[in-house]
């Protein structure tokens, strides 16, 4: 287990929470901004009457930059969410160093520690 005491691991917990139900808020509002005509195009029903769930199956199929955005960090929640549930939240997913508490402050859902996170960006922006 990493190095992360139970109390800051429900602090970044709670953190996750906070933003999954922004992200949703964000996503319904975008959703709400359309006619209902095209909504049922999308969703096959009210944005209102989806859940979390449902939404995240049909949304991945939306052409949209944002709620692209919106669905990865839902995805990086859920991510981090399982981490937690097995013990691996705070340890890093290619070197297995812990993962500092300062990063997981400012960055919850970090799955690579600081020196691997920039050789992950270094390779992908060579790609």
């Amino acid at each position: 287990m990493p190095a992360l005491e139970q109390k800051q691991i429900d602090h970044l917990a709670a953190m996750m929470d906070e933003r999954w139900a922004r992200e949703f808020r964000e996503i319904r509002s975008l959703f709400s901004a359309m006619d209902e005509d095209r909504q049922r195009v999308t969703l096959g029903e009210s944005v209102d009457e989806a859940t979390d769930d449902a939404l995240l199956v049909k949304l991945s199929a939306v052409d949209d930059p944002v709620i692209r955005q919106n669905l990865q960090d839902v995805r990086d929640i859920l991510g981090a969410r399982q981490r937690i549930a097995a013990g691996k939240y705070g340890e890093c997913i290619d070197c297995g160093a812990d993962i500092g508490y300062e990063r997981l402050l400012a960055y919850p859902t970090a799955k690579r520690c600081i020196g691997c996170q920039r050789e992950h960006e270094k390779r992908k922006a060579g790609r």
